[in-house]
């Protein structure tokens, strides 16, 4: 190709072998794409006429590729990209034919599908290496992180979204980023650009020294005052101990040192208040940590932006630390890179295009795409089935599945809202494993799940009542009830033209109370035994009716004297006899006193004394 610069040369591998001469000498165009927040891309632009690159290159859908920069410098070739090809096209024009291959480095098999995927009492860190080995990635550089999961009865879930953008959203609530580099995944903090040169070298001592006048074609860099505040503030809501969390941090530039910008300050300047976020999802002091710290990077990492064209350099990768030199304040300075584009032509040769823009991503996926594969399924309101009523922490919880999701996903624990619910008190109402339920979840987040109550259905319908819940004719309800599994029941009858009180009631109907407001009585009704007691007594009172006692043997029993009193005639009668005893009896009448009997009368005593 003509016009490159310091002899640079791309070479291709395909299926481990370069390509053969005659087809690598056709290469018009090539572009590589590497970044922090999408995977790394590449385009291969052939002069074909005659149609054979595909066919000697190799070039078929899924076939690996390596991309490596043969320059003047000593040692090897620098590597570039390592992927496989995703798409080949052919062009014909008035300038002739050309094929195209494009590909992409192994990270888009991420991004490829949604996932619904529960994960239970793991870390950040453990869920990137399970989807690097569901994804037949190899683990790379996962540092550890914390706040976010790990906690025995914690879960973190995947909620129908792909494990590209499930990833980015746990590596943005703790600050981190997620990248694929030569087939493995890496989970990594952002790092200080420490090991960048010093700002007042020059490039042509370094060549990650970006000089102007020097090795950079094109420079625009910005310092902004726009969103920045002096502070975020995270509060969160801990439920195990009933009490409100929360962190604050200091905005800054990750991937940035020495420039002369500070967020903060810029926010206090221009008198923006605190930011705060309050997410009561967010249950321990750790997490808001974590996001307060994630957030402060967020927000900083807009404050200084900088995009560049420099000649061609296969160092200038994503993440590489690199000085910014003799372009002044507030401007220079050591940053990381956040993005390059490697473009060889025959009209420019070799040249890198970079961006340094913190963590947010500002491409047209990221803006586009990226944000509506994050939407959540929580949001709202949703059914869901119980499937898990053993709560380890006895406080009333429940595990649910959500079959309209994923038939195999089952929620963490989730509180059941109880009326009246506080210290020792309030109802203990819990559905049955099975039960539909209605569920919702606090910021759209699967793993904060509250069920509201139960639902009837098609196939769980109502229990049947003494009376239908709806008065036919004036349309008002006409009972409420509360009826357990096996039929125990309160019913609250208020029918307008039917049973009016209230009935408690076993679920065989052996063991009644009824509170008859219409007949105005009290039924107790037992196929067994009825005990009453009291420690201090108990009254019968009947009014102005009559107060019966029947059984098949009555029996009245004190500890002391037993009085009996009417106002009016006391009678005592046996069908087959009366008996009265006790240590004396005595037998007196105000007036006078008779004994008569239909045969003979007997009195005995040690002496009778008749006066």
């Amino acid at each position: 190709m003509a016009n490159e610069q310091f002899a640079n040369a791309l070479l291709v591998e395909v299926g481990g072998s370069p390509l053969p001469a005659e087809i690598a000498a056709l290469l018009t165009y090539a572009a590589v794409d590497d970044s922090r927040n999408l995977p790394d891309r590449f385009v291969l632009r052939y002069r074909d006429p005659g149609r054979t690159v595909l066919a000697k290159g190799g070039f078929t859908i899924g076939a690996p590729v390596k991309l490596t920069v043969q320059t003047s410098d000593p040692g090897g070739p620098a590597p570039l990209l390592t992927g496989e090809v995703t798409a080949v096209e052919c062009e014909l024009d008035a300038t002739g034919t050309f094929t195209e291959v494009r590909g992409l480095d192994l990270a888009h098999r991420l991004l490829r599908g949604r996932r619904v995927a529960a994960y239970p009492g793991m870390s950040v860190p453990d869920i990137v290496r399970q989807v690097a080995q569901r994804a037949g990635l190899k683990a790379g550089r996962i540092d550890p992180v914390s706040g976010i999961g790990g906690e025995p009865e914690a879960q973190l879930s995947q909620d129908n979204v792909s494990d590209w953008a499930f990833l980015h959203r746990l590596a943005a609530l703790v600050g981190a980023q997620v990248m694929v580099l030569d087939g493995a995944l890496h989970l990594r903090m952002p790092q200080p650009p420490a090991g960048a040169p010093d700002p007042s070298a020059r490039a042509t001592q370094d060549p990650l020294v970006l000089e102007v006048n020097r090795n950079l074609i094109a420079l625009r860099a910005g310092v902004t005052a726009t969103a920045q505040v002096p502070e975020v503030a995270v509060r969160g809501w801990d439920p195990a101990t009933k009490r409100a969390v929360s962190a604050t941090a200091t905005p800054k530039v990750p991937g940035a040192d020495g420039i002369g910008a500070d967020p903060a300050e810029l926010g206090r300047k221009v008198g923006s208040p605190p930011y705060l976020v309050a997410d009561p999802t967010l249950g321990s002091d750790a997490a808001v940590r974590a996001v307060a710290g994630a957030l402060a990077g967020d927000l900083g990492g807009g404050c200084a932006e900088i995009e560049g064209v420099a000649k061609g350099n296969a160092k200038l990768r994503a993440g590489a630390a690199v000085a910014l030199a003799n372009i002044g304040e507030p401007f220079q300075g050591r940053y990381v890179l956040t993005s390059t584009r490697h473009v060889f032509s025959e009209q420019a040769g070799y040249t890198t295009a970079f961006t340094v823009s913190g963590r947010s991503d500002r491409s047209l996926y990221g803006l586009t795409a990226g944000a509506a594969a994050t939407d959540r399924v929580g949001d709202g309101l949703v059914p869901a089935v119980v499937s898990d009523v053993k709560d380890p922490k006895k406080l009333g919880r429940v595990r649910l599945t959500l079959p309209w999701l994923d038939g195999r996903y089952t929620t963490g624990w989730a509180r059941v809202v109880q009326p009246g619910a506080g210290a020792e008190r309030g109802a203990v109402l819990l559905p049955e494993v099975g039960d539909e339920v209605l569920v919702g979840f606090t910021g759209g987040s699967l793993d904060a799940a509250y069920v509201l109550g139960g639902l009837h259905n098609g196939t769980d319908a109502p229990p049947k009542l003494d009376t239908d819940p709806v008065d036919g004719s004036s349309g008002r309800i006409a009972v409420r009830a509360l009826v357990s599994r096996t039929g125990h029941r309160l019913e609250l009858l208020e029918a307008g033209s039917g049973p009016d009180g209230i009935l408690l009631a076993t679920g065989d109907r052996k063991f009644t109370l009824r509170l008859d407001r219409t007949g105005r009585q009290i039924e107790i009704v037992s196929d067994g035994k009825v005990s009453v007691r009291a420690r201090d007594g108990i009254v019968l009172d009947a009014g102005s009716g009559s107060l019966e006692l029947a059984g098949q043997r009555v029996t009245v029993t004190s500890k002391s004297d037993v009085g009996i009193e009417g106002q009016g005639q006391v009678r005592v009668k046996g069908t087959a006899g009366a008996s009265v005893e006790g240590a004396t009896v005595k037998v007196a009448g105000q007036g006078g006193a008779e004994l008569t009997a239909g045969g003979p009368v007997t009195v005995r005593g040690g002496v009778v004394r008749i006066n």
